[in-house]
């Protein structure tokens, strides 16, 4: 039995509501000042058809981290399992989608969720590289948990602070922190 397609104005309200939290997210840089009303008068839709998507402000929230996540890996996947493509592109990669999307991840790095969100999903891309280059554990110098802590905390930086400098340079800078592998 084959899967209920979605209707397709379902699909289109759901996007302008994200799209709509964004934006207010971009705007203000506050997640506290959003609100129901806000978001549905950003996206010109009623409460209700908010309602009939998602539970709360949380869950909308919620939704749009699973996107961003979706996106990151479906653009990320395939530069990890390709061998022929360098850590430093690799990087480049992902620090490009972040420069991208700066003005609203910087705000969702404040939220302790993402960010453990964040963590897990740099561990496996380190895991699934290691795995590709099938290095033994007794090659591996430092933990997955200690090089996602790391990549983390400088992407952190990088989108609040350190947004003068580029995609390239903060690779070559981590490229050389995971020398050690």
């Amino acid at each position: 039995m084959s899967a209920k397609k979605e209707d397709p104005r379902a699909i289109r309200s759901k996007r302008i509501l994200k799209e709509s939290l964004i934006a207010l997210l971009i705007e203000s840089q506050d997640i506290q000042q959003l609100t129901v009303k806000k978001v549905t008068e950003k996206a010109e839709l009623n409460r209700a058809t908010f309602y009939l998507h998602y539970i709360d402000m949380t869950d909308l929230l919620k939704q749009v981290v699973y996107d961003i996540f979706d996106d990151l890996s479906e653009q990320l996947v395939p530069s990890v399992t390709l061998e022929k493509m360098d850590v430093d592109e690799q990087l480049l990669v992902f620090l490009d989608y972040f420069y991208q999307h700066r003005k609203y991840l910087s705000v969702l790095f404040e939220q302790q969720g993402f960010q453990k969100k964040l963590h897990n999903f740099i561990i496996e891309l380190v895991q699934k590289r290691r795995d590709l280059k099938k290095r033994a554990i007794k090659d591996v110098i430092l933990s997955e948990d200690i090089i996602a802590a790391s990549i983390l905390g400088i992407l952190m930086w990088w989108i609040r602070d350190g947004k003068h400098y580029s995609s390239e340079y903060i690779a070559e800078q981590l490229s050389v922190l995971m020398i050690s592998r």
